[in-house]
């Protein structure tokens, strides 16, 4: 009898052990950085185009050894800003748009690329629906692509820059 009592005993401990493991979540920070390079050639009057692009990868950093075990991402932050300008200082984005895959996170309007960079301006993505995709989009892929389209006007000559996008996740770890 004793026998059988242990038996169930060790049977309801390793039942319940293997459920405890089943209910442990993680949460694991992780800062993801990307910049995207822009050059502009003189453009002589008429505005010039550009599309460009880079991919968020989770499997990279603090994220890459849970990526198949996240059950949930939270945004802490979000931004992006110009840097590391160099060329004609009056040369300006009329009009532009950052996407992380198909949904639009910013809008540049009228934006002189060199006085951004200077004043180390910070543009910040708080659209509570935009986060949420955003948000969905990285507990459903392992990645994203960041685009950067739209209008550029240099008349003087070329300019070249980067867009540096920073986003500060909280992922929830189901073990």
């Amino acid at each position: 009898m004793k026998k059988i009592i242990s038996l169930v005993l060790l049977a309801t401990l390793t039942v319940s052990c293997g459920s405890l493991f089943e209910l442990l979540e993680l949460k694991i920070d992780n800062d993801l950085t990307e910049r995207i390079d822009v050059s502009i050639p003189k453009t002589a009057g008429n505005t010039g185009t550009f599309n460009l692009s880079e991919t968020i990868d989770l499997r990279s950093g603090d994220f890459a050894e849970y990526v198949d075990k996240i059950t949930a991402v939270k945004i802490n932050s979000f931004t992006y800003k110009f840097i590391d300008f160099v060329g004609n200082t009056d040369g300006t984005i009329p009009s532009g748009t950052l996407k992380f895959d198909s949904t639009e996170v910013g809008t540049i309007n009228n934006l002189n690329v060199s006085k951004a960079v200077n004043k180390e301006t910070i543009f910040t993505i708080s659209d509570a629906t935009v986060i949420s995709k955003l948000e969905n989009a990285f507990v459903n892929n392992t990645s994203t692509v960041i685009t950067l389209s739209g209008n550029a006007l240099s008349d003087a000559g070329p300019m070249d820059f980067k867009v540096e996008v920073n986003i500060s996740l909280t992922a929830t770890i189901k073990e």
